[in-house]
């Protein structure tokens, strides 16, 4: 299934959220490393996938994120729910670092049963970022390259399977929003 796009966001300054972040260091996930903690196995199935693929010996799975009210400005938040009519149950920006990626996945989130019983869950991604030859994000049937800054794509659904990478010589940030329909 393919990622669909709603449109590009200009409410939000993206160009200065990319800047902040710039200057933070954001929380570092590395397979074997400040990982998800799987403690109740909803991650067993990308694990055990990643290991067959050799990822665990590579030293190349990195991504860094950063959480609203912790690391920027929550403000960006209320503006993203606004352009979506959406509350939003859950964001974050992550950055890949110049030959750095995430390899296909889904995400697991601890709270998704709570967040379903609020309301139907929907997964956008933004664009923030001035895009790089070579930043790519895959989501499921979509690729996205060379996005113009503040690009929004809904996503087939908020499980679905991506993976981003960074053969570029800059970071690459995405915004990451789960949000509940209203």
């Amino acid at each position: 299934m393919k990622a669909t796009f709603i449109g590009n966001c200009k409410t939000i300054d993206w160009q200065s959220l990319v800047n902040d972040l710039l200057t933070k260091e954001g929380d570092a996930r590395t397979f074997g490393g400040n990982f998800y903690h799987n403690t109740d196995g909803r991650f067993d199935e990308v694990i055990s996938l990643w290991k067959t693929a050799g990822y665990d010996k590579s030293g190349t799975v990195e991504w860094i994120n950063y959480y609203p009210g912790k690391h920027f400005d929550s403000s960006v938040i209320k503006l993203f729910e606004e352009y979506t009519n959406t509350t939003c149950a859950r964001a974050w920006v992550s950055k890949i670092r110049p030959g750095r990626y995430a390899p296909y996945h889904m995400d697991i989130d601890d709270d998704e049963e709570l967040y379903l019983s609020k309301g139907e869950l929907v997964r956008y991604t933004a664009h923030p970022g001035i895009s790089e030859r070579g930043q790519v994000l895959i989501v499921e049937d979509s690729l996205f390259h060379l996005e113009e800054q503040g690009n929004v794509y809904m996503w087939p659904n908020h499980r679905a399977w991506h993976a981003g990478g960074n053969c570029s010589f800059k970071p690459k940030f995405l915004f990451n929003f789960l949000g509940i329909k209203k």
